[in-house]
């Protein structure tokens, strides 16, 4: 065991001395193609360009797909430089949905640009992100709402574009005159969220073999860029019946998954706490030797300061424990403030459907099953995101999908993660229950409560520049919760990781009880690029 804690120190130690020498990129654009299939099955084709920073550039990571599962790249992927030159590409799977993508035989590019090319087989359908839906009328619809992943790296991007080659023949008489566009719109043929209509510039082309190709674009997008789109396409276009089966079976065996995923959890973080405790002990031995009543008492509390749930009952945040003691998040939204302060999700959403209602934008015209009628659509403008999503997964067909809750959640957890990953939890959760106290005081509305959850939305839906009907604890906002379609095993889940594999709660309690004044630029260094990168893609190197 102790031969196997050294080998693997001492590769930690290797890839510290190799990526002092790894090259560093900027993205200058990414282009996405879907070669979407019947059965949702597709090949999806990336283009993304860099110019070289510093040093040789290598490569970059890739992540960030979500639910869309990577079956196999292509043997054709490849890269090309400035000058033309032609390289193979060596892809391969870090874990966790996580891919690095390297020029072959250890080839580098130190100057000019590098545009890698690299594709990949999937099935929208099982994902999740192509599914059936039906119009009031009853006219049989397939919605496609997908992002590809979001980028880092790219503050300058000259723009992102995603084309979905669909499986629709256009007719060679329309073809030929290009005259697409009209016939789409004649025929109904594709039809957009208005959201996406202001979000991208759209064209529709006749791609290969005359099939209907869509392009969505969008100009300097900058770093992080969310390339989601929605749209609806004629049922008859699609069979979709082998992914309906392939989703039941993936979940009647979830259980059994979960129960492995924590065992393996369980196993390994007491194997990566060895490792992180041999690489202390090559450089810090002394220090380490002299602390080590401290640190096991430490990681014996993460326990008590993690925000982890494995049943997910209510879900809750995965936040890093590199925390500042007393340091605030202040800028979270009202309602990613209910989330942090762990609001349960239902009254969450019931909450801001009460609000929808009681400003005029909607009706509920059934609780069981719910649904409801959009009345007037408000000013997008004047809502946040999470409420311009949530709005939108209502206004289409009056009803929520398990996709688009799950979308809501997922968003707005990872938003959290990113801006509070190393703020104390208990100071900032004092901080918003503290705003509201004063809200709430200020009005003197205090004695009229009916239970404290009340309180955020409250807090909430009086301080919203939009909204004009005051909240009064008149009223229960949360009366449709009970009907709130959620289903929690999918919410994200799971530490923060580092590059190097570590888990970083470990690795930054035991830095910091061990050895705080020697380790911890080190060690800080490795969470927040671990943090700020966990779910998107670049990194180059």
């Amino acid at each position: 065991m102790i031969k196997k804690i050294l080998v693997s120190a001492f590769i930690i130690l290797s890839f510290y001395t190799v990526s002092a020498f790894a090259g560093k990129g900027e993205i200058l654009f990414v282009e996405t193609e879907v070669d979407l299939q019947p059965t949702g099955e597709a090949v999806v084709a990336y283009t993304v360009q860099y110019r070289v920073v510093s040093g040789t550039l290598h490569g970059f990571y890739f992540m960030g797909n979500d639910r869309l599962k990577v079956r196999a790249v292509s043997e054709d992927s490849y890269a090309l430089d400035a000058s033309g030159n032609r390289y193979k590409l060596d892809i391969s799977p870090v874990g966790g949905g996580k891919w690095d993508i390297v020029l072959a035989d250890g080839q580098g590019v130190s100057s000019g640009t590098l545009t890698y090319i690299f594709y990949f087989s999937t099935n929208f359908a099982q994902a999740g992100y192509l599914e059936k839906t039906t119009t009031a009328d009853g006219k049989d619809l397939v919605v496609f709402n997908w992002s590809p992943v979001q980028w880092d790296e790219a503050p300058r991007q000259d723009h992102y574009t995603l084309k979905i080659l669909t499986p629709h023949p256009v007719p060679p008489e329309v073809s030929q005159v290009r005259d697409i566009r009209q016939y789409v719109d004649q025929n109904q043929l594709i039809l957009t969220e208005k959201w996406v209509n202001s979000k991208f510039l759209i064209d529709y082309q006749a791609g290969p073999k005359g099939r209907l190709l869509l392009l969505f674009h969008k100009n300097k997008p900058g770093t992080r860029f969310n390339m989601r789109t929605q749209f609806y396409m004629p049922g008859q276009w699609f069979d979709l019946s082998g992914a309906v089966a392939a989703g039941s079976a993936a979940s009647a065996s979830r259980t059994s998954e979960r129960k492995q995923s924590a065992q393996k959890i369980l196993k390994s973080r007491k194997t990566v706490f060895l490792i992180g405790m041999a690489v202390l002990f090559i450089f810090y031995a002394v220090i380490v030797l002299s602390k080590q009543k401290s640190m096991v008492i430490a990681h014996k509390g993460l326990d008590n300061i993690r925000w982890e749930n494995l049943n997910w009952t209510p879900p809750k945040l995965v936040l890093s424990n590199y925390r500042k003691t007393g340091k605030i998040c202040k800028n979270l939204t009202n309602i990613e403030a209910a989330f942090y302060l762990g609001l349960p999700l239902k009254r969450i959403f019931s909450g801001m459907i009460a609000s929808m209602e009681s400003e005029g934008f909607l009706e509920v015209v059934s609780k069981d099953p719910l649904r409801v009628r959009t009345i007037k659509t408000p000013d997008p403008n004047q809502l946040d995101d999470y409420e311009r999503l949530f709005f939108g997964c209502l206004s289409d067909d009056g009803a929520f999908s398990q996709y688009e809750l799950e979308h809501l959640m997922n968003t707005a957890i990872r938003s959290i993660q990113a801006k509070a990953w190393d703020a104390d939890i208990n100071a900032t959760k004092k901080y918003y229950i503290d705003l509201m106290q004063a809200a709430i005081d200020a009005d003197g509305e205090g004695a009229k409560r009916k239970n404290s959850d009340e309180d955020w939305y409250y807090w909430y839906h009086n301080s919203h520049p939009y909204y004009r009907t005051p909240y009064l604890y008149d009223r229960d906002p949360y009366d449709h919760e009970t009907a709130i379609p959620v289903d929690v095993d999918h919410i994200i889940q799971g530490p923060v990781t580092t590059d190097l594999g570590l888990d970083m709660n470990v690795c930054h309690d035991a830095c910091h009880s061990a050895c705080h004044s020697a380790c911890h630029s080190a060690c800080h260094s490795a969470c927040h690029s671990a943090c700020h990168s966990a779910c998107v893609s670049g990194g180059s190197h």
